[in-house]
């Protein structure tokens, strides 16, 4: 077995929110929300790097130590400007002996072990994994002006979520690519497309939200209560 890090990002803000705090830091069911997202690694992964702002650094150690997790996370390390490179700051962070990375969002605190298990399998044996559901909407494809280009064939559509899991070397050299031609995505797995490498998905799970606003806030919460009901009766 392949050894294996996250790398979870909480550079986030409160804004969408409505928060003055960063959104990862807020509580779900009393606990935060940053702790929710890399709890989960900790049964399967021989570590993890959590991303934060520079002027949050000291208070995501402190946290990460109170709920017992300093010994999972090797590092906080610094941000970027933007995703990508927060990302890049997480991967040169991780330890010399990491195979496999699982880029993860801290927003989405609903991640399960379920879905973390199976993108670090598929990156075993494929060399990537990427979480994703089926779009069950309707989606059209339209002008800036509202006019109805095209229907896309929903079938082939899936909405991306984390984590991505990747052999190391594949997703570093990806990111090296994407920076010598400027190139930037919203996501890692568009990164390995640009650079011409097969990116193959897993199986996501619809309670994998991301929290954004205050009503992905709520739906959390709803999320775990319906969690432990479903535990009670097994």
């Amino acid at each position: 077995m392949m050894i294996s890090y996250a790398v979870i990002l909480g550079g986030g803000s409160g804004q969408r929110m409505g928060s003055e705090m960063n959104k990862i830091f807020l509580p779900l069911r009393g606990i935060p929300a940053i702790v929710r997202s890399v709890a989960p690694f900790s049964g399967i992964c021989a570590g993890a790097v959590v991303v934060a702002r520079q002027e949050e650094q000291e208070e995501m150690t402190e946290l990460l130590a109170q709920y017992g997790l300093s010994r999972f996370v090797k590092t906080v390390a610094v941000g970027g400007d933007t995703r990508q490179a927060s990302v890049k700051n997480g991967l040169d962070a991780l330890p010399k002996d990491a195979e496999i990375v699982l880029i993860h969002d801290g927003a989405r605190a609903l991640i399960t072990e379920e879905v973390i298990t199976r993108a670090l399998a598929s990156a075993e044996e494929r060399g990537c994994g990427v979480a994703a559901v089926p779009v069950t909407d309707t989606v059209k494809r339209a002008e800036a002006d509202g006019r109805v280009l095209e229907t896309l064939n929903r079938e082939e559509l899936y909405a991306m979520q984390t984590p991505q899991a990747f052999q190391v070397p594949l997703i570093r050299s990806a990111h090296e690519r994407a920076k010598k031609d400027g190139y930037l995505a919203t996501d890692d797995a568009a990164l390995l497309e640009y650079a011409g490498l097969p990116v193959y998905l897993t199986a996501g799970d619809r309670e994998n939200i991301k929290l954004t606003t205050p009503a992905d806030l709520a739906f959390g919460e709803a999320i775990l209560t319906l969690r432990r009901e479903r535990e009670a009766m097994q």
